[in-house]
């Protein structure tokens, strides 16, 4: 399966790309995976669809390829006031047509006991909107005190695993 992991933030300090990177390391072991990440990238404020833009710019053309090429989108993303951040929604509304029957799935992320539940909600509605299939989810709760630089938590490890082995059997 060709697996494309999108960190959905940009913010200092974010426990989110360690999370997105336990992801990918478990991906890969079975999967042809690519990755990226909204802190990396240049994505300006959208002002036309790529379907629309003479000229889009260069993050947005590399976002439209991956799209292109994976069969699954993973959106890992953590839970900014209730909801997924401004940065991702802006990236994901660059495409349209690149997402029709395509698969997601979703990690999101929080420092307390809810796992960014909000977030992968709205994450679900946008989607199915965008013509996506949306698909199987893991939600991350104090993720501080199971990822770091050091490592992942066995408990995290193993949910991970299982999350993988979800996104299989939804393709």
């Amino acid at each position: 399966m060709k697996q494309l992991i999108l960190v959905g933030t940009a913010r200092k300090g974010r426990k989110t790309g360690l999370v997105a990177e336990a992801v990918e390391e478990e991906f890969s072991k079975s999967h042809e995976t690519e990755f990226f990440d909204l802190k990396d990238r240049n994505v300006p404020p959208m002002e036309k669809r790529l379907s629309h833009d003479d000229n889009p710019p260069e993050a947005v053309k590399d976002f439209a390829e991956l799209v292109e090429w994976c069969e699954m989108l993973t959106i890992v993303a953590p839970e900014y006031n209730h909801s997924f951040p401004g940065a991702l929604k802006n990236c994901l509304d660059y495409l349209y047509k690149e997402y029709n029957g395509k698969a997601f799935s979703y990690v999101t992320v929080s420092g307390g006991g809810f796992g960014g539940v909000r977030s992968q909600s709205h994450l679900h509605d946008v989607t199915l909107a965008l013509g996506g299939r949306p698909g199987p989810s893991l939600a991350v709760s104090n993720v501080g005190d199971n990822f770091s630089e050091s490592g992942v938590s066995d408990e995290y490890l193993d949910r991970i695993s299982s999350f993988r082995e979800q996104c299989q059997e939804f393709i």
